[in-house]
């Protein structure tokens, strides 16, 4: 028996892994016990009453509560309750990123919900040893991811709008004109009623309150970047690196090159969260003006490559990736970033 953890001062013995694939209204999961055989499968309710039913289920093949790992992929809100429920059971679980996920385990042919229950399982089992317990999002924090995705709809819309209006302006009446731009300003003011209730929610939590302080010294780093890291890694506690959250935002470069033969160019993986990676693009473009450094890093490497077709996203990729680098050491240093004068 492997001793993997200490939890709640005991130490835990893990003889069972349960890899759960999280969908909005039902969680596909398969149970491996510690030889690495898969012992079973089923598919539940995303609800309190199918949490309920999924451990009597795994009870009924052997898994102890106190012996059984729970792993799942990042899903964002639609983890939420089950994350919840696990950790006010005391039950040991990890949520990690899909792409960690699939990069460990290579190439696999097929795809269904089963199967990646049966892949996060394998995961969960495979890395026994090394796996990083996680814990419940606190009110602070799920809040905060509601009003975010909140404040997504209102600016999706305005920009629809803001659109529209510098398109079809001299082809509509006064009329149509007024009302798109009464539901513009609405639309704005909503905004920025959101961003207030983002900033009493971050300074009510004195452990955000600080995370923000430190990770918005980071120059281009303004409130909705520094709400979504802070969000989406749980307050730093969910990715262990500045690269894994990277990867989970698509932003992290990866070398395709072996021996002599192979050369291909240093490129970011298709996969990822393309909401984090667009307002991270944003950050970016407010870093080059506000960052003497990175200013001068950003001529610099357009310089070098001639400023060929596609190099801006290139280099902008690479700022955006060394953003994410800077919040993590702030987080870790505890220090505010100091911006280099050049």
């Amino acid at each position: 028996m492997l001793l993997t953890e200490i939890k709640h001062n005991k130490v835990m013995v893990f003889n069972h892994y349960l890899g759960i694939d999280i969908s909005k209204k039902t969680l596909d999961a398969a149970l491996i016990i510690k030889e690495g055989e898969i012992v079973g499968q089923t598919k539940v309710a995303n609800n309190q009453q199918g949490f309920k039913e999924l451990f009597s289920w795994a009870k009924k093949k052997g898994a102890k509560n106190v012996e059984t790992l729970v792993c799942a992929e990042h899903t964002g809100i639609y983890g939420y309750d089950l994350q919840v429920w696990l950790d006010d059971n005391r039950l040991s679980f990890s949520f990690v990123p899909a792409l960690e996920i699939k990069k460990s385990l290579g190439i696999r042919r097929g795809k269904n919900d089963s199967v990646d229950a049966v892949r996060i399982a394998e995961y969960a089992y495979l890395r026994r040893e090394t796996i990083a317990l996680s814990h419940k999002p606190s009110d602070s924090i799920f809040a905060l991811k509601a009003l975010l995705g909140e404040r997504k709809q209102y600016v999706r819309t305005r920009a629809g709008l803001l659109a529209r209006k510098d398109a079809l302006d001299q082809y509509e009446s006064q009329e149509s004109r007024d009302r798109r731009d009464n539901i513009i300003q609405m639309l704005t003011q909503n905004v920025e009623s959101l961003e207030k209730q983002m900033m009493q929610i971050i300074k009510a939590d004195e452990s955000i309150y600080n995370s923000y302080k430190l990770i918005t010294s980071v120059k281009g780093i303004g409130l909705v970047n520094a709400v979504n890291t802070i969000v989406y890694t749980n307050n730093f506690t969910s990715f262990q690196t500045a690269r894994q959250y990277a990867c989970y935002c698509g932003i992290a470069p990866f070398e395709h090159k072996s021996g002599t033969s192979i050369k291909g160019r240093t490129m970011v993986s298709s996969l990822g969260c393309h909401q984090l990676k667009a307002e991270l693009s944003m950050a970016a473009r407010s870093a080059i003006i506000n960052d003497p450094w990175l200013r001068k890093y950003y001529k610099r490497k357009m310089e070098e490559k001639g400023n060929v077709s596609g190099a801006h996203g290139v280099v902008l990729n690479a700022i955006k990736f060394k953003l994410v680098v800077r919040m993590f050491s702030v987080i870790k240093s505890g220090v505010p970033y100091k911006v280099m004068a050049y």
